[in-house]
C-alpha cells in the first residue's frame, strides 16, 4: 500500500513549478554560496538595503540553489518531490506502527495529502514537513522503549533551524505532548518530551538572526495587519475544503468513541492535545494547514483502525489501491486526452510576466522601477546585482512603515506619488493589470503607460530623456478604481498638456485602443478626428493610408458603407481591398466589388477572404456556376474559415 499511497502522493508533487518565491530563495541561496557568508542586510532592494533581514532558511536555500544549478527548474520540483515523499513515507511508517491498518492509512494520508497539497511548493517549510514526520516516529519509538531517534532531534534540530522558521513548532509540539502524556498516565514519557522539548528553545536562536528570529515568528501571526497575503488568511469553506474533510474524519472518529463507549480512546490525549493545537492554528493561518495535515493523517488512520476493525480485509486494500491509481491516473490521462503533456514539471506558463519585463530591460527602465510583491522575487533572481528590486515577497526584509502604505487600497494619486518620489521611482511594472488598483494611482500628467499586455503594464516618468520612447510607444489609456466597480480603464481622449505628440497622432491611437475594446462607434470618430488636421508625421502618405485601412474596417463593421468605401478607395493592402469589396458589395456594386477581390486573388490566390467574397460577387452577378466554384474552393483549402458556415449556406441555396 506504501507505494500506491507514495505514486499518488508523486502525482500532487510532479506538476508544473508554480511558487514565485522560488526565485529570491534561489537568489539567497546562490549568495551564500558564492560570498560564504548569510547575508544580514538586505541586499536584494533598492529602497531599503540597509535593513535587517531575517534568513532563518539559508541552509535549505544552498540545498536549493544546488538543485537548480544541477537540473534547472524540474531540479527543484524533484527536489520539493523528494521531502514531500520521504514525509509521507515516514508518516506510513508512524501510523502502521500505531496499529493502523495499511488500507487505512494508505486511505487517511492521502487526505492528509490532499488537505496539504497546496503547500507542495519549493519552499523552505518543505524541511519542516520531513522534521514533523520524524518528530512523531521519534515519539513513537520512544514509547516503544526506544528513545534514541527522539534524542536525535536535538542536534539535528540545529539544521532544522537553520532551514525553515517553522522550526517552533517543535519544541512547541514536544511540550503539548508532554502535558497530554501526563493527563495520559505517561509520565515517562511526557519527561522525555518536556526534556527534548527544552533543549530544542534555545536552538531557536542558533542562526545567524539570532533572537531577531522572534520577530519573524510573531509575523505569522501579526502578518494579515502588517500586509495581507493569500498564505495568512483563515481557512474557509468550500475553499478548503480537504482540510475540513480531514478534521471532519477526526471528529466522526471521536464521536464514534464516546458513542460505541471504547474503553481504549481512539486518539490518546499526548496525540491528541498537539494535534487539536495545529488545528486551531491551520485554521486561524492556512499556512499552517500542511502541518496540521501531517499530524492529523496518521491520528486518523490509527482512530479509523480501531473504530472500524471488521474493515481490515483484503476487499479493503484492494480498493483503497484501486481508487487511489484512479485519482492518480485518471487526471493525467484526462490532460493528455486534452492535448496538454500528461508529465510537466518546468516553469508554469504565465508565472512569470517575460513580456513585460523583456520591455523593460530592452527600453532601460530596470534601476528605479517599481514592481508588484510577487514579480519582485522573480526580478531578484533575473536582475540581481545589476538591478534590485522595489518589494519582494520578504516581508521581514522592509520596515512596517512601507507595508503600512502598501497594504493600503484607497491612496490617492497624490499619496502614490509621494511614495514613488522617496525613492526615485521613474518606471513602474504592474502585474494583474485588469485588477490591480495601483493602475490607477499613476497620474498621467507625470506617467505615460508605454506596454499593456496580458502580462502587466508598464509605466514611465515624463522624463526629458524617455521623450522618443513615449513619442514611440504611450497609450492614450488611464484607469479608474473604486472597490464597488473594480479596476476600470479610463481613455484619455484629450492628450495630456505634457505629452509631445501631435494631436492627429494620439487620436490615431486613441482609435486603436478604441478598436482593442471594440468600442467601434468611439473608434470610427478618433479615426475621423486624427485625418481631420493633420500635421507633423500625420502628413506621411503611409500613415495616413493605415489610419484609412483601420478606419474603414471599423465604418464596414457599423455598416457605414459609404464611409467605409470613401476611406478604403485606393488603397493596396489585401485587407484594405477585401474590406473595399465587401462594401461596394452591400452597396450593390457587385461588378465593382469582383474587381477588388480578383486583384487580392491575382497577388495572392490562397487568400480566402477574397475567395469568399468573389462567390458572393457572382452570385450576385448571376453567374452562378462560377459562385459555387469559389465556395467550393474556400470550403477545401479552409473548412474552419469564419465564413465556411455562410458559404455552406449559399451552396445549399445554389443547389450545389
Amino acid at each position: 500500500m506504501i507505494y500506491v499511497l507514495l505514486l499518488f502522493v508523486a502525482g500532487r508533487c510532479l506538476v508544473p513549478m508554480d511558487e514565485t518565491d522560488l526565485f529570491f530563495n534561489l537568489r539567497l541561496g546562490e549568495i551564500v554560496l558564492s560570498t560564504g557568508h548569510v547575508p544580514t542586510e538586505n541586499l536584494l532592494s533598492f529602497t531599503y538595503p540597509a535593513a535587517t533581514d531575517i534568513n532563518l532558511a539559508w541552509l535549505f536555500q544552498i540545498v536549493l540553489a544546488l538543485a537548480h544549478r544541477a537540473a534547472g527548474i524540474p531540479g527543484t520540483v524533484l527536489l520539493k518531490t523528494g521531502f514531500v515523499l520521504g514525509t509521507w513515507a515516514i508518516l506510513f511508517r508512524v501510523a502502521v506502527r500505531r496499529g493502523a491498518h495499511p488500507a487505512l492509512a494508505a486511505l487517511a494520508l492521502a487526505l492528509a495529502a490532499w488537505s496539504a497539497e497546496p503547500r507542495f511548493v519549493e519552499r523552505p517549510h518543505l524541511v519542516t514537513f520531513l522534521g514533523l514526520a520524524l518528530l512523531l516516529l521519534a515519539l513513537e519509538r520512544a514509547e516503544a522503549g526506544r528513545p534514541r531517534l527522539l534524542w536525535l532531534l536535538v542536534p539535528l534540530g540545529l539544521l532544522w533551524a537553520n532551514a525553515n522558521s517553522c522550526f517552533f513548532l517543535a519544541p512547541a509540539i514536544l511540550l503539548l505532548y508532554a502535558a497530554g502524556a501526563w493527563l495520559d498516565g505517561k509520565r515517562a514519557h511526557g519527561w522525555r518530551a518536556l526534556l527534548v522539548g527544552l533543549a530544542l528553545v534555545p536552538l531557536m536562536f542558533a542562526t545567524p538572526s539570532g533572537t531577531r528570529c522572534l520577530s519573524y515568528i510573531a509575523n505569522h501571526i501579526r502578518m494579515p495587519w502588517l500586509r495581507p497575503l493569500q498564505e495568512y488568511r483563515t481557512a474557509r469553506w468550500p475553499l478548503d475544503g480537504p482540510f475540513f474533510f480531514l478534521l471532519l474524519g477526526l471528529a466522526t472518529a471521536l464521536l464514534g468513541s464516546i458513542l460505541l463507549r471504547k474503553t481504549r480512546p481512539l486518539t490518546p490525549l499526548r496525540i491528541f492535545v498537539p494535534l487539536v493545537a495545529l488545528a486551531f492554528l491551520g485554521a486561524f493561518r492556512i499556512r499552517f494547514v500542511a502541518e496540521s495535515s501531517i499530524l492529523a493523517g496518521p491520528a486518523l488512520a490509527v482512530a479509523a483502525s480501531r473504530l472500524l476493525p471488521a474493515w481490515r480485509g483484503r476487499a479493503l486494500a484492494w480498493s483503497a489501491a484501486a481508487a487511489l491509481l484512479a485519482l492518480t491516473v485518471v487526471p493525467r490521462a484526462q490532460a493528455a486526452w486534452a492535448g496538454s503533456p500528461w508529465f510537466d514539471i518546468g516553469l508554469e506558463a504565465d508565472l512569470v510576466p517575460d513580456g513585460a519585463i523583456a520591455f523593460v530591460d530592452r527600453h532601460g527602465l530596470r534601476p528605479r522601477m517599481y514592481n508588484d510583491l510577487e514579480v519582485g522575487s522573480y526580478l531578484t533572481w533575473q536582475g540581481w546585482p545589476r538591478f534590485r528590486v522595489f518589494q519582494d515577497p520578504r516581508i521581514n526584509g522592509y520596515p512596517e512603515s512601507f507595508h503600512a502604505v502598501l497594504r493600503r487600497a484607497d491612496l490617492s494619486r497624490e499619496e502614490w506619488q509621494r511614495l514613488l518620489d522617496g525613492f526615485s521611482v521613474d518606471a513602474a511594472l504592474l502585474t494583474y493589470p485588469t485588477v490591480n488598483p495601483r493602475s490607477a494611482w499613476f497620474d498621467p500628467g507625470r506617467w505615460a503607460l508605454v506596454y499593456r499586455a496580458a502580462d502587466g503594464l508598464v509605466f514611465t516618468r515624463r522624463l526629458p530623456e524617455r521623450a522618443a520612447l513615449i513619442a514611440e510607444l504611450e497609450i492614450p489609456l488611464s484607469f479608474s478604481y473604486a472597490p464597488t466597480t473594480g479596476l476600470q480603464p479610463a481613455p484619455l481622449l484629450q492628450e495630456p498638456p505634457e505629452a509631445a505628440l501631435p494631436t492627429c497622432e494620439w487620436q490615431r491611437r486613441l482609435g486603436d485602443l478604441h478598436c482593442s475594446a471594440s468600442d467601434d462607434r468611439a473608434a470610427r470618430l478618433a479615426y475621423q478626428a486624427a485625418l481631420a488636421a493633420p500635421t507633423g508625421t500625420c502628413l506621411d502618405s503611409g500613415w495616413q493610408d493605415g489610419v484609412r485601412q483601420a478606419g474603414g474596417a471599423v465604418a464596414l463593421r457599423l455598416g457605414e458603407l459609404a464611409q467605409a468605401a470613401t476611406w478604403l478607395d485606393g488603397l493596396a493592402a489585401p485587407e484594405a481591398r477585401n474590406n473595399h469589396g465587401f462594401a461596394l458589395l452591400g452597396m450593390g456594386q457587385a461588378a465593382s466589388a469582383l474587381v477588388d477581390f480578383a486583384a487580392v486573388l491575382a497577388a495572392w490566390p490562397a487568400n480566402d477572404e477574397a475567395c469568399f467574397g468573389r462567390g458572393l460577387a457572382l452570385e450576385a452577378l448571376g453567374r452562378r456556376a462560377e459562385a459555387a466554384a469559389a465556395f467550393r474552393e474556400l470550403l477545401a483549402r479552409s473548412p474552419d474559415h469564419l465564413s465556411a458556415p455562410v458559404a455552406r449556406e449559399h451552396l445549399r441555396r445554389l443547389g450545389d
